[in-house]
């Protein structure tokens, strides 16, 4: 009898150790992503702000994004094709969305800052910006 209850505890621990491991996954991404979203908020406002804008530092804090978006999404990926639960691929899919939203806000700002009197590109930004936003928020209601 001790063995049957020591072996269903066991069994218990580990298959809940697994579907949490999953979650947390999804919850680190959820952070980074969100970390990346506040990035590109302040420099929504520093670009739209009076003051004049320190390029090399927004470049730096550009550089900083992207490394976060294409780290954040090589696991993601690795992640998605490895997973056979419907519903955490949509997470994994939703989550790749946001990155690449973020990205293209990111490609946007850059473009900006070369040549701002291409203002469809601030459009761009603010759009795809507000876009990620939305899609993440959604994904951490789920979450």
């Amino acid at each position: 009898m001790k063995k049957i209850i020591s072996l269903t505890l066991c069994f218990t621990l580990i298959f809940t150790h697994i579907s949490y491991c999953q979650t947390n996954n999804i919850s680190d991404a959820i952070k980074d992503l969100k970390i990346v979203g506040n990035k590109i908020n302040i420099m929504i406002d520093e670009i739209s702000g009076d003051e004049p804008l320190d390029m090399s530092k927004f470049k730096e804090d550009v550089k900083y994004c992207e490394s976060i978006l294409a780290s954040r999404s090589n696991k993601i990926s690795k992640d998605y094709s490895n997973e056979s639960d419907i519903e955490l691929k949509a997470a994994y899919s939703s989550l790749l969305y946001v990155s690449s939203l973020y990205a293209l806000s990111l490609n946007s700002i850059i473009v900006y800052i070369h040549n701002n009197s291409k203002s469809h590109y601030f459009i761009d930004i603010c759009t795809t910006y507000r876009n990620g936003t939305l899609a993440l928020d959604a994904i951490k209601s789920n979450f």
